[in-house]
């Protein structure tokens, strides 16, 4: 039995891990695939408090070994269900069965699919630059997107790729300092308002109609938004319309269970928000706990 499982390991749950080990909680952390989530395809972080500017890969390993030097368990497991009965929640994962006083969610989300991906087999779209950049160098590439992602990995993209193409399906909706940055680069163009259409392959070229224009690429690059990770959660009535989780500073309408991070809905996702929200989440969980032996 634990006092508290922790699902998700990105900055959000790494966070409540290492508050809830250090406030005395016997604490495991489970996570499907590897530490620090999204960050992980992160190329550039540079507005996270203390850092002029990191890569996600890196911030993701100093978290870690923050955990790691804390002495907090953590397992690469993943959950497939979370049921409470009586005071205790049942976590089941695809290898083993937990039980635990209280859970923190802190699964996170992934980005959104284009339409087109599950019709055309053959269509390969990369959502991380920093792993795939160095396959695009000196070839023409496009970006499909009009936030920050599409941005921030489009200005990185472009020192690889002769060419770029930043295609954002309604207004540019990212930091005006990055569009700028984006602009002043001779080998990247920002097209507005113009949504894909069809997408084929010729010859090795992906060939991708707009209402407006024809654009050849070698590769394509997809940042148009996340869906939380929380589908194995719908039996416990915590999710909003859009799948996200509905928590008033970290705490659900299930006594013990909290949410942090990009998991719950909010107005700002970002890994500053998000560490501070599993600070948040540990901290009401040991709370709870306390109160209960009262």
């Amino acid at each position: 039995m634990y006092d508290c499982i922790i699902v998700g390991m990105g900055p959000a749950g790494m966070s409540a891990g290492i508050y809830a080990k250090r406030s005395g909680l016997k604490t495991l952390i489970l996570e499907k695939k590897a530490p620090g989530g999204l960050i992980n395809i992160t190329n550039l972080v540079d507005n996270y408090l203390g850092y002029d500017n990191i890569t996600g890969p890196e911030l993701a390993m100093k978290m870690y070994e923050h955990v790691k030097n804390n002495e907090v368990e953590y397992k690469i497991e993943e959950v497939t269900k979370i049921k409470k009965e009586g005071e205790t929640f049942k976590i089941e994962t695809n290898k083993n069965n937990y039980e635990s006083l209280t859970v923190i969610l802190a699964g996170g989300r992934q980005p959104r699919k284009l339409e087109l991906e599950d019709k055309l087999k053959d269509l390969k779209i990369s959502r991380c630059a920093i792993c795939d950049a160095p396959l695009y160098k000196e070839k023409e590439v496009l970006v499909i997107g009009a936030g920050n992602s599409a941005f921030e990995e489009g200005i990185y993209l472009s020192e690889f790729a002769n060419k770029l193409t930043i295609l954002a399906r309604s207004e540019v909706k990212a930091d005006e300092e990055m569009v700028q940055d984006a602009k002043n680069r001779k080998n990247i163009e920002i097209i507005e308002g113009e949504e894909v259409k069809s997408i084929t392959k010729e010859d090795e070229k992906y060939i991708v109609e707009t209402e407006n224009q024809t654009i050849k690429v070698d590769g394509i690059f997809s940042y148009i938004g996340y869906t939380p990770m929380t589908e194995y959660l719908s039996n416990l009535n915590i999710l909003e319309s859009t799948g996200y989780i509905e928590a008033k500073e970290t705490e659900t309408e299930v006594s013990g269970l909290y949410a942090c991070g990009d998991i719950i809905k909010k107005e700002l996702y970002q890994i500053i928000t998000a560490t501070s929200e599993g600070a948040i989440a540990a901290t009401k969980a040991k709370k709870y706990l306390t109160e209960k032996e009262k």
